[in-house]
């Protein structure tokens, strides 16, 4: 058996072949031969195109180009619209990295509307490239007529679907924990935030919450808690027990402190003793002493806050079992502060530092305020264990900051009222392999959560609602 010669120069191969498909005008063949037959609708999802394509969209493409040949094999007419995404942070990004800036400060020291002509300018950088791509692994998209995202057309249209939702009473304004990018300034969507988690190292520290009596006076009984955001501790309003646990109370340095029973050997080690088991019932309702008082609250906000709670989500599985609540920074904190009229202490500006005038951490990045934090709870006292763990923890897929979770305004889609149906037409639908339709579509629809669709940034489709300033109730959308 005898095999052809491998070319000498396979790049002047490659360009024959190429102007041959040229010449033949393949893929406008295929739409005139079809041009009777059943459509079958298909519009690239668009990239970005001031980023360079990788050998990951030729995998991606590849599959699309796959399921298209097929269609038009059945005798389906498909016009396989090209697309183009303007807007976004990836744009922003790089309109920064031209500039030679970083953050929203200096974005809005330059002028938002400079700022924006950069990125409209930057927006087709590598669009040669991508089309290149595209013919080159024969991938057919019909780039004469791209939707493109900036275009008024184009934002007219999400404006008229914004406009719908929002007749049927599915969009909102809301204040609640989000995860938010404090590099970007911004909040991110449950899909986005998918997209980041990576395996850091973070600080674990086990600290005390002194129990008082009626009288407000000390005891000589505590609560552990546990946490791996030390910079939260500032902002502790509550601790949560599980009411369906036993918690025990452990001789430690002359004071008792209480950790959920399964927890104990975990926690002080094999040979620690209980002196006394006690069910969640009997600790709900307790007062106990703040950690570190540097932010100033009111008698009012004392009065609601710094008492044991009940919360279904508390776990034995790892900690002490006694969740440490800060209602500013957290999903489950923050449906806690609302359900037991919990003080909101939120301490941290857009940027993720400490305000100014702040005991210690004032004017410090939340991460760079943990240290700090440590040492402060060692002065006092209630620094019970301080260490390190490795854990899943979410960064912004853009810039690769870690993200924080912050109470904040945004308007939101109610996507959670049109769950069932969602589950019911996910269940109508062809999967192949089958188990993505149950396990990583059908979880993440199980586990829908209304869409955060507001972004506080620049390079966007404007959101089209205007609030009446005397009542905010009375709005007008676009």
């Amino acid at each position: 058996m005898s095999y052809p010669d491998y070319p000498a120069d396979p790049t002047a191969l490659e360009e024959e072949i190429l102007q041959r498909w040229r010449d033949e005008g393949l893929f406008e063949r295929t739409l005139e031969r079809t041009s009777g037959g059943e459509p079958f609708v298909f519009y690239e999802g668009p990239p970005t195109a001031n980023g360079r394509p990788g050998i990951h969209h030729v995998f991606s493409r590849t599959l699309k180009d796959l399921v298209c040949r097929y269609q038009t094999m059945q005798g389906r007419h498909v016009a396989r619209k090209a697309g183009w995404d303007t807007h976004g942070l990836p744009v922003e990004i790089e309109a920064e990295k031209q500039l030679g800036i970083s953050g929203k400060p200096e974005i809005e020291e330059l002028g938002v509307a400079r700022f924006n002509e950069i990125c409209r300018e930057s927006v087709f950088t590598y669009k040669d490239d991508w089309e290149r791509l595209s013919e080159r692994i024969g991938y057919w998209l019909d780039y004469s007529d791209p939707y493109v995202t900036f275009d008024p057309e184009y934002i007219e249209t999400v404006w008229w679907l914004l406009k719908q939702l929002d007749e049927r009473g599915l969009i909102y304004r809301g204040y609640r924990s989000v995860p938010y990018c404090p590099r970007c300034g911004t909040a991110l969507s449950s899909h986005e935030v998918a997209q980041g988690y990576r395996e850091v190292e973070d600080p674990s520290v086990h600290f005390v919450c002194t129990l008082l009596d009626d009288d407000g006076a000390p005891t000589d009984r505590a609560l552990l808690a546990w946490t791996t955001t030390p910079w939260t501790i500032p902002s502790n309003t509550a601790l949560a027990i599980h009411p369906e646990l036993v918690y025990a109370e452990v001789e430690h340095e002359g004071r008792r402190l209480i950790v959920a029973d399964a927890l104990v050997e975990h926690v002080f080690g094999e040979d620690a003793e209980v002196a006394r088991r006690v069910p969640a019932a009997e600790l709900v309702g307790l007062r106990y002493r703040r950690p570190l008082e540097l932010i100033e609250v009111s008698d009012e906000e004392a009065e609601s806050g710094w008492r044991v709670l009940a919360a279904d989500f508390v776990s034995d599985e790892e900690g002490t079992g006694i969740v440490h609540i800060a209602p500013a920074f957290g999903a489950d904190d923050y449906a806690a502060g609302q359900e037991h009229g919990l003080p909101m202490l939120r301490p941290i500006d857009d940027a993720g530092r400490f305000e100014e005038g702040i005991p210690e951490v004032g004017g410090r990045f939340v991460k760079d305020a943990d240290p700090v934090l440590l040492d402060a709870l060692e002065e006092r006292g209630v620094l019970f264990r301080r260490g390190m763990v490795t854990h899943s923890y979410p960064h912004c897929w853009r810039c690769d900051s870690p993200l924080i979770y912050m109470a904040r305004d945004s308007w939101y889609i109610r996507t959670t009222e049109v769950k069932d149906r969602m589950l019911e037409n996910n269940g109508r639908v062809s999967w192949y392999p089958p188990e993505i339709g149950t396990g990583r579509f059908g979880e993440w629809l199980e586990g829908n959560i209304d869409w955060a669709l507001s972004r506080d940034r620049y390079w966007g489709t404007p959101l089209p609602i205007w609030v009446c300033d005397a009542e905010p109730e009375h709005r007008e959308v676009i």
